[in-house]
This record gives structure tokens, sequence and C-alpha cells, in this order.
């Protein structure tokens, strides 16, 4: 029974408050953003999903969207407001709504426990009479590589509540997560979302290769031991280094050298975060160890990329930094 109640706790649990005229395209793309979450943590596991999602509506039942389907749902005070993790609003809001003091309580209770609460076009209406303000984990220093601005291809209300649900994945899974997760359900969206290096070798490997090569890029802000991820994918050391250059074009370490320097690129280009501290997040150490190894692979200092990139996309109106062909080149 304890194992039980530990697993049930490690549970994040999403809520999605449904009101008549929700569209069904923003639940949709909410929830697939979490359930893609759960996919990519646990592959071969749905009892382990990290992210409980719940469907809910002020007084639970059948609820139209603005298409006229009806999607069923929990009433919001059967869930205990203290573990929301996240809360999203959809839908319109209207005088049965701003009545309902038993609805708005639970979200003034929920509010402060909750990581992210927003509201999603006429959804922010609710929070309003609640007394609330949108919250979002989006701070500077938390969202490295994860901008709102690149959420391109989609209106801004869910471009909006895909950018918040991004963040809470990056939060708690990690950069690689959500960059995967992005990949998947915005398969336009910018290269910071993307992989680019290694996709076409990544590919075509083996699927013990290409499940180490995943897990290296998951960890790969971690100190990595070769002989970790020999043991993780059940091969000699010498067989695993032989099969992953053989398969995907350079050894382990010479990978994940290069992915932290793919990172480190675009988070140069997409935060305002200093040299130092993008060495750190990125696995690369120090300000001055990134400097040389810029200096050394790319011909310039992190700074002048930054400036020189930032440039490259306003004057051209492109969507990503130019990276790709830069980290083609060999890893001394």
């Amino acid at each position: 029974m304890g194992g039980s109640i530990g697993l049930a706790r490690r549970h994040r649990q999403i809520v999605i408050l449904l009101f008549e005229g929700f569209s069904l395209i923003h639940m949709g793309r909410l929830a697939e953003t979490f359930s893609l979450a759960n996919r990519l943590r646990h592959p071969d596991n749905a009892l382990h999903n990290y992210y409980d999602l719940r469907l809910v509506s002020a007084s639970g039942g059948a609820i139209r969207s603005s298409s006229g389907v009806l999607i069923w749902s929990d009433a919001a005070d059967t869930h205990y407001a203290k573990d929301v993790h996240a809360l999203f609003a959809l839908g319109a809001a209207n005088a049965a709504v701003e009545n309902d003091e038993r609805l708005l309580a639970w979200l003034r209770y929920a509010y402060p426990h909750a990581q992210v609460v927003q509201g999603i076009g006429d959804g922010r209406s609710v929070l309003r009479m609640a007394g609330l303000e949108p919250k979002d984990v989006a701070a500077p220093d938390m969202t490295g590589g994860l901008p709102a601005t690149r959420t391109s291809g989609i209106d801004a209300d869910a471009g909006a509540a895909l950018t918040s649900a991004l963040s809470v994945v990056k939060r708690d899974c990690g950069y690689e997560t959500a960059s995967q997760v992005a990949h998947d359900l915005l398969p336009t969206t910018p290269k910071q979302f993307t992989h680019s290096v290694f996709d076409s070798r990544e590919t075509r490997a083996s699927d013990l290769i290409r499940t180490s090569a995943h897990q290296l890029r998951v960890n790969s802000g971690n100190r990595i031991s070769i002989a970790d991820a020999a043991r993780a994918v059940a091969m000699s050391e010498r067989n695993f280094l032989r099969r992953f250059k053989q398969e995907i074009g350079v050894t382990p370490t010479e990978f994940v050298l290069r992915v932290r320097l793919e990172k480190a690129c675009h988070m140069l280009v997409d935060t305002d975060l200093p040299a130092d501290k993008i060495a750190r997040r990125t696995g690369l150490g120090s300000g001055d160890r990134l400097a040389k190894l810029f200096r050394q692979h790319l011909s310039m200092s992190p700074t002048e990329y930054r400036t020189i990139e930032r440039e490259r996309l306003a004057d051209n109106g492109a969507s990503e930094p130019d990276v790709v062909e830069r980290m083609r080149r060999p890893v001394s």
C-alpha cells in the first residue's frame, strides 16, 4: 500500500476547467502536451503517468464545445484544490458563473498551490470574476529556450496556453522533454524546440542506440558516465562505443559535447542569460570553458555569436539560429 501512495503523490494534476462554448482545439492541444510528456517519460508504462489530466466544470456533467460536441466533465469542487499543479480555464463565463460562490471559492483556494493558472480567450473572465490574475512559471530564468513569441502558426490565446504548458513540462521534466513535446506537437516549431545536428543519423539508428542517444540528450546538462550509458542498454562499454560511433557518426562523448554546444547556441539567442549561467545549465561548466569551446568550434565568442545571430534573425526574418551547419563541423 505504501508504494501505491508514493506513486500517486508523484502525479501532477493538470485541470482544464471547461465552460460552455470552449474550443475543442485549445483543449486538445493542452491535453496532448501533457499526454506527450507522459509518454516520453515512461514510453512503455502508462501506469507511471507523471501528469494526471482532469476535465472539470462548475457542476460536472456534459459541457458543449463551440462546435457542438459534448464533453463529459467532473465537478470542480470534487477535486482537492491543493493538488492542482496547473489550471487552464476555457470557454465563456456568464452571470451564473459570477454568482457561483462554490466555484469561485474553489478557484481562489487552488490558485496559490498551482504553478500555472491561465484563462484562454473568454476563459480569462473566469479568473477576473474570482479576483485572480493569470499566473505562469515563465520567468526569464525559468524558460530559457521556450519563448512565447516562437509558437507561431497558432492563435495568440492557444500560443500563450501552449507556452505555459511547455514551461510546466520544462520545469518538471527538463529541457529535452519539453523540446521533444513541442517538436511532436508542432512540427513547424522553430529549432529552439528541436534537435538539429544528428536527427537523420538517430532516425536510422537501432532502437538501443536511438534510446541511448535520447538519454544522453536528456541528461546532457549533468555529468555523463559512458559506463552507465552502456549498462542502461545492456551492452559492454567497448561494444557500446563501437556501435554508437558506427550508427551516430561520433563517439558518445563527442555527441554530448555537440548537444551541449547546440543548446548553448539556442539559449544565447533566445534568452538574455549570461554566458556563465548558460554554461552551467548546459553542462559546459563555466563561462570560460564555454568561451574556449566557442572559439574552438565557432571561431567567435559567445557574446559575438549572440549579437551576430540576433542581427541575422532580425534582418532576414529567420525563425531560428543558424546552428545546424556550424555544428556539423568536426569536434576537435
